[in-house]
């Protein structure tokens, strides 16, 4: 199995016309263009969120038409820079609500490995925090099989990373989240966006894994906006991931 990640895209209204809503644009057709040409083709796109640059169901629209695009399927979870309600009117199929309520967390079957799009957004600002109805939704789905190989993609990482102005606005309760991952051995990477930054950190007995910058510089870098480029994982013989960041001419 193939995943490409991708993560905080800042796609706005159609016809959007300022620097930074030109070239962020520009950055996402060519990243989906680079994807379509890989060979073999990934089995699925997975977006960290901040899909939009504002939330509205304008450029939550202008997004799903942008990112249709892709070839392959592709699912995503929301950031801060979304809104829940647009953002599931425009990606319905691709952003699935479920039983904790109003929240776009769901499970993602028919591959061999089992993915969980986990909403972190927390009810105010740009931090994430996962509540206990979110947590015990997790730990329901995840007791469920403790053998299969699974993926949790989510928006914020779970830990500080040392970066400050990353950890500023990171996870209110990522020690919540951190006690129920412990918990399964099974669980073999969970996927980040938020931070604009590609890394790998050992967490909890599993692998976190940001998504590198789609063209807006983390807190480590200074000046010119860095190329955009995703993480391309693979999924080896025991359901371990290889992951290789490719960067887009």
């Amino acid at each position: 199995m193939r995943i490409v990640q991708i993560s905080d895209l800042h796609i706005g209204e159609k016809g959007d016309d300022s620097p930074v809503g030109v070239k962020m644009l520009a950055n996402v057709v060519k990243t989906i263009a680079h994807i379509n040409q890989l060979d073999p083709q990934p089995d699925l796109v997975v977006i960290n969120g901040n899909i939009t640059s504002n939330g509205t169901i304008e450029a939550s629209m202008h997004a799903r038409e942008v990112l249709d695009a892709l070839n392959c399927p592709y699912k995503l979870v929301p950031g801060p820079n979304d809104e829940r309600q647009t953002l599931f009117g425009a990606f319905g199929d691709k952003a699935t609500a479920n039983e904790v309520g109003g929240v776009l967390s769901y499970l993602v079957e028919g591959f061999p490995m089992r993915l969980i799009g986990l909403d972190s957004l927390g009810h105010h600002g740009v931090g994430g925090r996962v509540c206990p109805k979110r947590l015990n939704w997790l730990n329901t789905h995840l007791s469920s099989d403790t053998s299969v190989p699974t993926i949790i993609f989510t928006h914020h990482v779970p830990m500080k990373i040392g970066v400050a102005v990353a950890d500023a606005d990171g996870f209110d309760n990522g020690e919540n989240l951190g006690a129920v991952v412990a918990q399964y051995s099974n669980i073999n990477r969970i996927l980040c966006g938020h931070i604009n930054l590609a890394t790998h950190t050992a967490w909890q007995g599993t692998i976190v894994t940001s998504a590198p910058s789609m063209g807006i510089p983390s807190g480590l870098q200074e000046g010119e906006a860095p190329a955009p480029a995703y993480h391309l994982h693979q999924m080896g013989e025991h359901g371990d991931l290889v992951t290789r960041t490719v960067f887009v001419a």
